[in-house]
This record gives C-alpha cells, structure tokens and sequence, in this order.
C-alpha cells in the first residue's frame, strides 16, 4: 500500500514541477512582452515630444505673421486716417 501512495505522490510532484516550470516559462515570456511595450510606449513619446516643438515652431511662426499683419495694417489706417485729416 504505501508504494502505491508513493507512486502516486511521485506522480503528482512531477506534474506539479512539470506545471511550475511552464508557469516560469509563461512568466518569462510576459516579461519580455511587457519590456518590448515599454520600449514602445517610449518611442512613441519621444515621437509625441518631437511633434509638440514643431507644433510649438509653427504656432510661433504663425503667432509673429500675424502680429506683423496687425501692425501693417493698424499703420496703413493711420496713414490713411492722417492723410485724410491732414493733408488736403
């Protein structure tokens, strides 16, 4: 009888090695997944850093024509506004 018990004890321990041993496998393979995404997740915020200073570029470009335009424009009224009161 206690061969038996033996034998079966036996048996269950190498199926629960056998499933530890799959289960690190499994856990080794999550981490390496889990690396890869962090390695991704960085390069896209490296992407989303470059595209926010040539966003950043292209607002201040926009930013000086237009104060450039206001002011033409705001001196071209003056100009026309003092010709008109001025000179006749």
């Amino acid at each position: 009888m206690s061969t038996i018990i033996e034998t079966d004890l036996k048996e269950i321990l190498g199926q629960i090695n056998t499933k530890l041993d799959n289960l690190a496998e499994d856990v080794n393979e999550m981490k390496v997944d889990i690396a890869i995404l962090k390695q991704g997740q960085t390069d896209i915020n490296k992407r989303l850093d470059t595209i926010e200073v040539s966003l950043t570029k292209r607002i201040d470009g926009i930013d000086t024509r237009l104060n450039t335009l206001i002011a033409v424009t705001f001196t071209a009224l003056l100009g026309i506004i003092a010709k008109l009161i001025f000179i006749k």
